[in-house]
């Protein structure tokens, strides 16, 4: 089953211990105001872009300036790489490094947090992982913040 571990704070996933090859998808939402964030996000199997798959970090971002994207783009260019590819108001870092372990994505949304002054939330999504794994913790996730998801793993 696939299950997405949700409201998460930093401390969460530095503390996590789960099997990176089951994680497929995470995000690390910053605020910035009331309707205004960004995000930092990956997928597994590519991020779509005009119908192909682009293969890196991502991020989006909604009311926020562009002097906070630029800086937001620029940082994460400069410390995982990857070409910057533009799509209305999400960002692609194509071939950029990636990574699903609970370390660095804690790691990033800390430094996230601290650059932008902004608080965050990470979200974790996995596949392949069977009911026990939840219920038990297994993975040192708070069982209370995970959402079992319909349909075929």
């Amino acid at each position: 089953m696939r299950v997405r571990y949700w409201r998460l704070s930093i401390t969460d996933v530095l503390n996590a211990t789960y099997p990176e090859e089951k994680a497929n998808h995470w995000d690390i939402k910053c605020m910035q105001g009331e309707y205004e964030h960004f995000g930092v996000f990956w997928y597994r199997y590519g991020t779509p872009f005009d119908k192909e798959p682009v293969h890196g970090l991502c991020f989006y971002y909604n009311d926020v300036s562009r002097k906070i994207i630029d800086d937001l783009a620029s940082f994460l260019q400069s410390n995982f790489g990857g070409k910057l590819l533009s799509l209305h108001s999400r960002s692609f870092l194509q071939g950029s490094k990636e990574f699903a372990d609970g370390r660095s994505i804690g790691t990033l949304a800390n430094e996230l947090s601290l650059r932008f002054n902004a608080p965050v939330e990470l979200t974790i999504e996995f596949e392949k992982v069977i009911k026990e794994d939840i219920d038990q913790e297994s993975f040192k996730l708070p069982s209370s913040k995970a959402l079992p998801i319909t349909g075929p793993d």
